[in-house]
């Protein structure tokens, strides 16, 4: 198997990411249009680069590219959250890159952007996806009824989020919840003595 290459995005990889959005796997599970040309490729290609809020990390095989990760960094108070969508050439499923990318954005989210929730929406029948992002400490949050319209009908999204661990207990509940009265322990020889419960 061929060596798969983590890295940054280039401008470069513009012909690249126009194969990739029209592959068939990958407009069935993302909400994009088949109409979008080359050249708007390029254009969003160039924004994204530009934008110091946005990360894009490439998966690439043999100067290939085979996959893509976005992540937007919110901004206010919401710069603490960042928001993900992430697709695999469909040439390509099923050999791992889904899980390397993943990985790389948990990482990028925890350890250099230091963001505390990651967010995305999935559509409710693309089981592979949601096998992945669960695997991952992603839990579904609620259900957006007739999200896009996709072969002729309409389909419902799950929005999805992960939490990073050492944030499962957020501060607004810390520093809200009242104290709890210590635990006494009454001894056998003296119902008088009372010390704390270690």
């Amino acid at each position: 198997m061929a060596r798969i290459t983590i890295r940054p995005l280039r401008i470069a990889d513009a012909d690249d990411i126009y194969e990739l959005m029209h592959m068939p796997n990958v407009l069935w599970g993302m909400s994009l249009l088949p109409s979008t040309t080359q050249e708007e490729w390029r254009q969003t290609i160039e924004r994204w680069i530009q934008n110091e809020h946005v990360h894009v990390f490439i998966a690439d095989i043999q100067n290939k590219v085979v996959g893509l990760v976005h992540v937007q960094v919110g901004l206010g108070r919401s710069k603490h959250v960042g928001t993900v969508f992430m697709t695999v050439h469909d040439k390509h499923q099923g050999q791992g890159i889904g899980k390397m990318l993943v990985l790389t954005v948990i990482d990028l989210a925890d350890n250099w952007l230091n963001l505390v929730r990651l967010t995305l929406n999935v559509y409710t029948d693309n089981e592979r996806a949601l096998h992945l992002f669960k695997n991952f400490d992603f839990e579904i949050e609620g259900r957006m009824r007739s999200e896009s319209y996709r072969s002729g009908k309409y389909v419902d999204s799950y929005v999805m989020g992960r939490l990073r661990p050492q944030e499962q207990h957020g501060y607004a509940e810390a520093v809200t919840q009242l104290p709890v009265p210590s635990t006494t322990v009454s001894s056998a020889t003296d119902k008088n003595t009372t010390e704390p419960k270690e």
